[in-house]
């Protein structure tokens, strides 16, 4: 199904760094006169280390001329008292990276933003703190915010627990810094080499190819710097698809369709990538035929990049901006780069998908085996009908295996479960549990249903005209009946089924009624 992949910027969030009691001074800096400070200011040569000066941090940051040197002037006027210890992490590339750390303690690094305190303060843009068994507060994570938004968070720490001087001190060096930081002009975009190996990471981790087409139009977008972009591939039976697009144009390219698409893979057939401007004067001239239909859609500017994996053509990576924008090797390598990764996680996606579907089917009939089986009874239960057990045995299969040989037993095993597979309903499934027996997991409301169903099997074997028929026992489950227990009741009225004369249905008798049968 082609699904339109909507792209939605986060929201700026609001504004958290209101003033925290410095009375709105400049840089959170001391108040020109007449209002005392949040947190005292010890007089010169006093003993600090139940206080922090402000004014260091201040004067510290104002000397700062890049992000690293702000962030260890804000950590080391923390720890200057010897009792803190304190750890700067601004966010890059999806995690929290240790900027600067003074004094003593175990520092973290390449934090993930959705770990622990330090995580949830930057998430959140709220602090947070780890308290000790005493109630103290031992750790307090502030996000430092910058342009309004949370950038990283100031890490405060002491083992004997941070007072309310000390904790003042924290939250002023973490205003403080991310002021400084916006002065600075903010914290730099990840370089584009950066941001490719954080795509082609969470490309690697993903095997379904749903989730790794939509990740490389995500990673496509923020490379390209593009507004739209979508993928074309050939499916399992050779089909061009469309199976998602992203970004303003994204309901336009999908209505393109793909068989118009695919004239774009001559344009990239040797391996190569294609740049092409359909917008502005130049409008209609020069643009290969291929392109008209990217351009009735609205791009000004397309690259198409090809999903090559081992020589293999997978499809097209085309991204497409309404823009008309100035020709970028740099785009186009990263584009090439993107869609390698992805064609390589596809094709082993679909590889390892085939592993699965081996190890879940019998080779001969491709029906699921016994493990299948009994993994699908298992699951059942969460259906909020019952579920009938219907186990079939084929007639006289070792006379015909002895007679005609063994490749004329597995064309009746083949031709057998097709017939029995055309006759299930939507929602039943079949089995081959091993030789000449199948098992078929049937959705009913009561026995008269589940009678219904194997009766219709019988007669669908018996039209195949396979040199075999099939007898069939059924039982439909009871109320908290263990899957062991609902199996061998099936089993029981098969081995009654084959005894009252073969190719026909015997029905398990219900759960209460077995239990108390002689012999049971």
């Amino acid at each position: 199904m082609t699904v339109p992949l909507e792209l939605v910027r986060p929201a700026p969030r609001p504004d958290l760094s209101a003033p925290n009691g410095l009375n709105g001074a400049p840089d959170g800096g001391i108040p020109a006169s007449g209002v005392a400070p949040l947190f005292p200011i010890p007089p010169a040569g006093a003993d600090t280390v139940r206080s922090v000066d402000v004014r260091t941090i201040h004067s510290a940051l104002a000397e700062a001329t890049d992000l690293t040197v702000a962030c260890n002037a804000a950590v080391a006027s923390l720890a200057a008292a010897g009792r803190l210890n304190a750890t700067a992490y601004l966010e890059r590339a999806g995690r929290l990276r240790s900027m600067a750390a003074a004094g003593s303690g175990h520092v973290l690094d390449g934090v993930p933003v959705a770990s622990g305190p330090i995580g949830r303060a930057l998430r959140s843009g709220a602090e947070q703190h780890e308290l000790a068994a005493s109630g103290a507060v031992v750790e307090l994570c502030v996000p430092i915010l910058a342009g309004g938004l949370p950038v990283g968070v100031l890490r405060a720490g002491a083992e004997g627990g941070l007072d309310p001087v000390e904790q003042n001190a924290a939250r002023a060096a973490a205003k403080a810094l991310g002021r400084r930081i916006d002065k600075l002009g903010g914290v730099p975009a990840n370089a584009p080499a950066s941001r490719l190996a954080q795509h082609a990471a969470a490309l690697a981790g993903l095997e379904d190819p749903a989730r790794i087409e939509r990740a490389t139009l995500v990673a496509a977008l923020d490379l390209a710097e593009m507004q739209s972009a979508l993928l074309l591939r050939r499916s399992a039976a050779g089909e061009l698809v469309v199976p998602c697009a992203a970004g303003p144009l994204a309901r336009a390219l999908l209505a393109v369709s793909p068989a118009e698409l695919a004239g774009l893979e001559p344009l990239v057939a040797n391996g190569a990538s294609c740049v092409t401007l359909t917008g502005g004067e130049t409008t209609g001239r020069g643009v290969p035929p291929e392109l008209a239909a990217l351009r009735a859609a609205g791009a000004a500017t397309v690259v198409v990049a090809p999903l090559l994996s081992r020589g293999e053509a997978l499809g097209l990576l085309i991204v497409a901006d309404a823009r008309g924008l100035p020709t970028s090797t740099d785009r186009v390598e990263l584009l090439e780069l993107v869609a390698a990764q992805a064609a390589s996680c596809l094709r082993t996606a679909a590889g390892v998908a085939e592993l699965r579907h081996r190890a879940a089917t019998d080779p001969l009939t491709g029906l699921g085996h016994r493990r299948t089986f009994h993994e699908t009874l298992a699951a059942s239960h969460r259906r909020p009908v019952a579920t009938a057990v219907a186990l079939c045995d084929l007639d006289n299969f070792k006379e015909l295996n002895d007679r005609a040989g063994h490749q004329e037993g597995d064309r009746a095993l083949r031709e057998v479960a097709a017939a029995l597979q055309g006759a299930l309903r939507r929602g039943d499934s079949l089995y081959r549990l091993g030789g000449d027996e199948f098992a078929a997991l049937l959705a009913v409301r009561d026995d008269a249903e589940a009678q219904r169903a194997a009766h219709r099997m019988c007669d669908a074997v018996v039209a195949a005209n396979a040199g075999v028929t099939v007898s069939i026992g059924v039982a439909v489950s009871g109320d908290a009946e263990a899957d062991d227990e609902l199996v061998g009741r099936a089993d029981r009225a098969l081995y009654r089924a084959k005894a009252e004369g073969r190719n026909g249905v015997a029905l398990a008798p219900p759960e209460s009624q077995a239990a108390a049968a002689p012999g049971a």
